[in-house]
């Protein structure tokens, strides 16, 4: 673990994230805009920079925090790379936008694989299947799939820009109570 640490420490830099390296950064990035997109009537991922940090920021925030996240996130965004170069001779970032789709779904397909009910042979032949996917990089990308879907949507709903898009004020009081004894 020391080892991991020291290498992100030196590929960090001055790019400002926490955990982040700028390789896992742009294919964060990338997934975030396939999860929530934007179009002419919503706003996705992609503009909640507008009102507060970008979604990579925000996304890096999280996963600072948590040592299962780190873990779950070190390996699937850069898993995710290693899957779209071996199936599109790509990068997920330089793919085109329905080919990150498609790769996307894909990983939902087979992590839905995984945690779907059945007899214990069929889990046995699923885990089975799982190792050799993990040559193609799918196996983490899998693995990582429902965290990061569920942190892009955290990142969405909780942003301004979400608010105004959803004529939501926010929170009575979005700075908490930092002293009960005193007024605001």
């Amino acid at each position: 673990m020391n080892k991991e640490l020291a290498r992100r420490d030196a590929q960090r830099g001055a790019n400002g994230l926490r955990w982040f390296t700028p390789d896992e950064a742009v294919v964060g990035e990338a997934l975030a805009t396939v999860i929530v997109p934007s179009d002419e009537e919503t706003p996705g991922l992609d503009e909640v920079d507008v009102l507060g940090p970008s979604a990579v920021v925000a996304l890096d925030k999280l996963v600072s925090t948590s040592s299962h996240r780190k873990q779950l996130y070190s390996r699937g965004l850069l898993s995710f790379d290693a899957w779209a170069l071996s199936q599109h001779g790509y990068k997920f970032a330089e793919m085109p936008k329905e080919n990150q789709v498609a790769l996307f779904k894909a990983a939902q397909r087979i992590y839905e694989g995984w945690t779907a009910n059945g007899p214990a042979a069929l889990k046995a032949w699923r885990r089975l299947k799982a190792i050799s996917q993990a040559r193609k990089g799918s196996l983490f990308a899998a693995q990582l799939y429902p965290q990061i879907k569920d942190d892009c949507l955290q990142v969405f709903y909780t942003s301004r820009v979400s608010w105004v898009w959803l004529e939501y004020d926010g929170p009575p009081m979005d700075k908490g109570y930092p002293n009960l004894m005193e007024p605001r």
